[in-house]
């Protein structure tokens, strides 16, 4: 073994020696969470409940709590148990009596044309409630809590029940009065409340700054994981977006073979025209002006952008004439593809030796006859590639298309950015079909080329 083979080998070892401690060491530190002592804990928990609190009915509550960590042990997903007593006010007692009173505010504003929002209600119960929980008694509980070690420090995960005990019943008032439909009139009757609004003030008097997600414990192989498991769920699973990626997808295949189609005929068209007028010295008045059409439509389609092309077909030419966008789109890149597969022919044509002609026109062939016949058959095999890579460049470059809003692929994954606000997976789904339809076309080529080399033998 020479020197490169046995350094290209301990080198290969080295690095999966460190790749595997380093994931022992992910895998290790996604389960042990950092020690902590009580009176550390002490200040999480208290920062933490404090930070909650963003009415001033939360507010007032908090003032009144105090949090005492009893002990602290530790979990098997990186998490911190403690067992606690929480010294508080019941909210929830001197409240749930007064759901009548509040439920049967007048919904309408002053002037009786238009009803209040929630937060208009919830304005006028925060004094209110400020006032009744003046009369709340104090209470004692036994709560658990649970912090998380996360790559940005411990953190509390307070759960619906912890959250429940330390402010006092604030989350079953919440919930029992969204639930309230009816509430009691004078004479005892149930009436039905006029608008929700008056439930959702309430219930936001108590609303807290929760996430309700539990906090990531993973380490830097979870956590990536997590963040691809979640981007794919928001970009294509919710609202069923993944619909949007095919249905723009569909509309690129369209808009290519349609394109495709009107590029070939206008392509062998624009091809025959020049090579007829190269190799008949002696043509005619009429195959000149084609020929100088044709000169000038190559010199303009090859000579400007693509997506200023679209622009001007659909936005000066099409639009003012109601003709749709995909017609616009279609026929712009067939007069593109056209442009470059005329100029790729003509090589082709011209790269086969006059004799061959000569042959078919002593045969008794008219010239029409001996380049459909003898010219052409042996000028496609050789500008079979170049042709194959023009139809891959079609492909790609019909995602210009979303210029004029037409809901193609890559229309379909810059909404759904726009939508999650999320970069990177909707241009790389966009990317590997892009992709994935180009290998599969050049697959399909290597197939024909392969097939009219067997023809030859």
């Amino acid at each position: 073994m020479n020197k490169k083979k046995l350094f290209a080998v301990i080198a290969t070892v080295v690095i999966l020696a460190v790749a595997a401690c380093w994931c022992v060491f992910e895998i290790r530190s996604e389960t042990v969470a950092t020690e902590v002592t009580p009176e550390k804990a002490q200040e999480i928990v208290n920062s933490g409940f404090d930070a909650l609190a963003v009415t001033k009915s939360l507010q007032y509550i908090a003032d009144k709590n105090s949090i005492e960590v009893n002990s602290v042990s530790y979990g098997d997903e990186k998490d911190i148990i403690l067992d606690c007593t929480v010294n508080t006010i019941d909210v929830h007692g001197v409240i749930a009596p007064e759901y009548n009173a509040f439920l049967s505010t007048d919904v309408k504003k002053g002037n009786g044309t238009m009803f209040k929002s929630s937060l208009d209600f919830k304005m006028d119960f925060e004094q209110k409630i400020l006032t009744i929980l003046e009369t709340a008694p104090e209470k004692m509980v036994d709560v658990t809590l649970v912090l998380y070690d996360t790559k940005d420090g411990i953190k509390i995960y307070p759960e619906k029940a912890a959250l429940d005990a330390v402010y006092g019943g604030t989350e079953t008032i919440r919930e029992e009065v969204k639930a309230i439909t009816t509430i009691t009139t004078a004479e005892g009757s149930g009436k039905k409340i006029e608008s929700t609004n008056v439930n959702k003030g309430l219930a936001e008097c108590f609303e807290m700054r929760v996430t309700g997600a539990k906090p990531d414990t993973s380490g830097f192989l979870g956590r990536t994981w997590n963040s691809i498991k979640e981007d794919f769920d928001i970009n294509f699973i919710q609202h069923d977006r993944w619909k949007t990626i095919f249905k723009g997808l569909w509309t690129t295949i369209k808009l290519t073979f349609f394109a495709l189609i009107i590029g070939i005929v206008l392509g062998f068209i624009v091809a025959f025209v020049r090579c007829t007028y190269i190799k008949n010295p002696k043509h005619g008045i009429l195959l000149s002006i084609f020929n100088k059409i044709c000169e000038i439509y190559l010199t303009v389609t090859r000579g400007t952008p693509a997506v200023v092309q679209i622009m001007i077909i659909y936005f000066v030419i099409f639009m003012p004439l109601g003709v749709d966008k995909f017609i616009s789109a279609v026929v712009c890149f067939g007069l593109n593809s056209g442009a470059y597969v005329a100029e790729i022919v003509r090589g082709g044509i011209m790269s086969v030796d006059d004799g061959q002609t000569e042959a078919g026109r002593s045969l008794g062939f008219t010239y029409m006859q001996t380049m459909f016949y003898i010219v052409f058959p042996q000028a496609f095999k050789t500008v079979l590639p170049a042709l194959a890579n023009e139809f891959v460049v079609l492909l790609k470059e019909t995602s210009v298309a979303f210029y004029i809003g037409l809901g193609d692929l890559m229309y379909a994954g810059n909404a759904i950015r726009s939508a999650t606000y999320s970069p990177f997976m909707p241009l790389v789904a966009v990317a590997l079909i892009y992709l994935v339809m180009v290998l599969g076309l050049s697959k399909l080529v290597n197939l024909l080329e392969r097939r009219m080399r067997n023809n030859e033998r």
